[in-house]
């Protein structure tokens, strides 16, 4: 059995950019992403812009910590144009079915071990509060894999899949080790 890991990332501000409607459908998972930012200060500025017409529920920094800019119980507008990429996923609005968290990096920089710490203990959240076995890994996904048409985006994982930004699988592997 694999040793548990204690982690508690704090949430520093939340930046309410308004860019977010009404849920369309229930949530069936949590969808992955890094936001294109050369900084965290440049990443949370953008989010703060008025001209910033995106969102996401959650943007991870460097330190582990997290921004929130999206509630929860809004569709926040991070997936545009998506298709399911697999049966297990029926839905038709990606931004109402998939909680979305994202890493305030580019496909330049690989994420630090504390963002992916802290993926890994939001996810896990999100699977407690909606009552998501975690061994229902499948309910991660990524922008890459559900953004159509294929190949159209390249986040979290980037654009070499060898040598990912972000594995979606290693969140998968640490969602049951994460304590809350």
């Amino acid at each position: 059995m694999m040793a548990s890991v204690t982690w508690a990332p704090s949430q520093i501000r939340e930046v309410a950019n308004g860019q977010w409607g009404t849920l369309r459908e229930p949530r069936i998972g949590v969808m992955i992403h890094f936001d294109g930012s050369a900084s965290d200060p440049g990443a949370v500025a953008w989010f703060s812009d008025p001209a910033c017409k995106v969102s996401y529920q959650l943007l991870v920094l460097d330190d582990g910590s997290f921004v929130r800019i999206a509630p929860d119980s809004a569709r926040a507008y991070h997936a545009g144009v998506c298709k399911p990429s697999s049966p297990q996923f029926s839905y038709t609005d990606a931004n109402s079915a998939f909680y979305s968290v994202s890493l305030a990096t580019s496909d330049k920089v690989d994420v630090t071990p504390l963002q992916t710490l802290t993926v890994a203990w939001l996810t896990r959240r999100y699977f407690e509060r909606e009552g998501w076995p975690v061994t229902d890994g499948w309910r991660i996904t990524s922008h890459r894999v559900e953004a159509y048409p294929r190949g159209r985006k390249s986040d979290p994982e980037g654009a070499d899949l060898k040598n990912p930004i972000l594995a979606v699988d290693d969140i998968r592997q640490l969602l049951g080790r994460v304590v809350l």
